[in-house]
């Protein structure tokens, strides 16, 4: 499955790439993605995991498409909720490859760029340590997501601009997560939060 889905990302990103090669430019710069609710609920009872990740990213824009590539790394928190009462604890940490691809629509107001974006996003997990033992399937925390949000170029010569992107993140339930609504009456929440890029483009 993980590997379908990097293989259909990635040749959607080499067709939007050739359809929309317009206005190309490229770059790269620092993320942050809090993704949390990521569990199974049954009656008032949850249990889940959340994801806070810092990362670097690099990104090819075609004008109308932006294609993204980010490694980061993760620190997980097990979340606990029901009759009342709340816990949390350590669940190790992760190191994820993210691959997305997102549609745009510039308006341009002079130096500064706004626009629109949409898309969808594979957060494939590629390890898992916890307390210095490492997971033996860490791709059962990989996850599709759907992003939505607006972004910004800031110009800063002909060629070199500041790209800020504002972005919130819906996530499909992971497989950990189904197995673990299998064995019983629960069912799988979507894993939702915020992510946050900032980096520096130069235009072809």
């Amino acid at each position: 499955m993980q590997k379908k889905v990097v293989l259909v990302l990635l040749m959607a990103a080499l067709v939007a790439g050739g359809v929309f090669a317009d206005g190309l430019s490229a770059g790269g710069g620092l993320l942050f993605d809090l993704s949390g609710n990521n569990g199974v609920k049954s009656g008032d009872a949850y249990a889940g995991i959340r994801n806070t990740s810092f990362g670097a990213y690099g990104f090819f824009d075609a004008t109308y498409v932006e294609i993204d590539v980010s490694f980061a790394r993760g620190s997980l928190t097990m979340v606990a909720e029901g009759g009342g009462a709340s816990a949390s604890a350590d669940a190790g940490s992760v190191m994820q490859l993210g691959l997305g691809i997102m549609g745009k629509y510039p308006i341009e107001l002079g130096s500064v760029v706004l626009f629109p974006l949409f898309g969808i996003n594979y957060n494939m997990v590629l390890s898992w340590s916890v307390d210095g033992e490492s997971y033996d399937k860490p791709g059962d925390l990989s996850q599709l997501g759907i992003l939505g949000g607006v972004g910004a170029d800031f110009g800063l010569t002909d060629s070199l601009y500041i790209r800020a992107e504002g972005l919130f993140q819906l996530r499909l339930a992971n497989k950990l997560m189904k197995d673990m609504a299998s064995e019983g009456s629960a069912s799988t929440t979507l894993g939702m939060g915020p992510r946050i890029q900032v980096g520096i483009g130069y235009k072809f």
